[in-house]
């Protein structure tokens, strides 16, 4: 046989038995999908009646089959709050510790899996196990755990959470601080502490100083006030925003002190916080700020007079040329437009 005709036979018995992997991976696949079809078929009708609390005898789920069905069930509980769910949860208890198996996997994403279908039909009976989880090598389990465990059924873990805040900075700040802000008014304790806490990371503190601003906290206005003399602009920024949503007059003097920053975008959000909490002391500064170099300040500053009622100052820029005058006609005309 020539070298030639033996490595063609060869790439064609790799090509077979190439296909034949293929055809068995897909038949193996479909009969799981027909199988986990039957499993659901029954199952579903049975857990209907389980939430509308139906007082016929509920079968007791085969082991085979209990992992598929706390599948099914977790689908149910995901949508229901109140006694609906504690109807589900009551109904899988004696099969749910099947999951803590899913915790130990080699697989990130079957940890997670099993860290979330956990909190939603067994979040008060293993919270110590989902607990356990936010300490997991991988950051994405950490973070499930921590979705689970942000809810205003369980205040009293929004501490831990925050302990490990900061493995989650690869992810929207925004996200990470309405996961906080779900928690409620249990909460804000553990969020006030964390974001006056200098020995914090300052990215995680933004990330809370967002959270307080989305439960609306005047208490955290004067730790926002105090973390304004932060050196990381970020932070700066996220309890600006704060105190635009909770601050007053007590805070005017700390805001002022930013009018002047390196950072264009902490000028143009304080001259936007001294538009809600300032006064016509800041009126000067502000209309010197309209000649920024920034667009973004000089619009911003703009609009800030407009909010403390100063549209004549904006006319009279209006009339003139250049980035501030642009700004001032954009600001007028919107007031108008609303």
């Amino acid at each position: 046989m020539s070298p030639l005709l033996g490595l063609v036979l060869g790439l064609f018995m790799l090509n077979v038995a190439s296909a034949f992997v293929v055809i068995f991976l897909r038949g193996r696949s479909n009969g799981r999908a027909r199988r986990f079809g039957r499993i659901e078929s029954y199952w579903e009708p049975v857990i209907v009646k389980v939430i509308g609390g139906s007082d016929g005898v509920v079968p007791p789920v085969p082991a085979n089959e209990a992992r598929h069905v706390l599948e099914i069930a977790g689908r149910f509980a995901r949508r229901l709050r109140g006694p609906d769910r504690d109807r589900v949860q009551m109904f899988c208890a004696p099969y749910v510790g099947l999951l803590r198996q899913g915790l130990s996997s080699r697989s990130a994403e079957k940890r997670a899996a099993a860290v979330e279908l956990l909190s939603v039909l067994a979040l008060e009976t293993h919270a110590d196990d989902i607990v356990a989880a936010l300490g997991d090598r991988s950051p994405r389990v950490s973070l499930v755990a921590a979705k689970a465990l942000s809810s205003p059924d369980c205040p009293e873990y929004t501490s831990t959470v925050l302990d490990h805040l900061h493995r989650y900075s690869s992810w929207s700040s925004s996200l990470m601080s309405r996961m906080l802000a779900q928690v409620g008014a249990g909460a804000l304790d553990d969020l006030r502490n964390y974001l006056g806490d200098i020995r914090r990371p300052t990215s995680a503190r933004a990330v809370v100083a967002g959270a307080l601003e989305f439960l609306s906290d005047p208490v955290s206005a004067p730790i926002a006030a105090e973390a304004l003399g932060s050196a990381d602009p970020d932070l700066v920024v996220a309890c600006l925003r704060l105190l635009n949503e909770v601050g007053g007059p007590a805070q005017q003097d700390a805001v002022r002190a930013l009018t002047n920053h390196p950072a264009f975008f902490v000028r143009s959000t304080s001259t936007t916080v001294l538009g809600r909490i300032g006064d016509e002391a800041d009126v000067a500064s502000i209309t010197a700020m309209v000649h920024d170099k920034s667009p973004w300040v000089a619009i911003r500053s703009a609009g800030a007079l407009l909010a403390l009622g100063h549209n004549e100052i904006l006319e009279d820029l209006a009339a003139g040329r250049g980035l501030a005058a642009d700004s001032a006609r954009e600001t007028l005309a919107g007031a108008l437009a609303r």
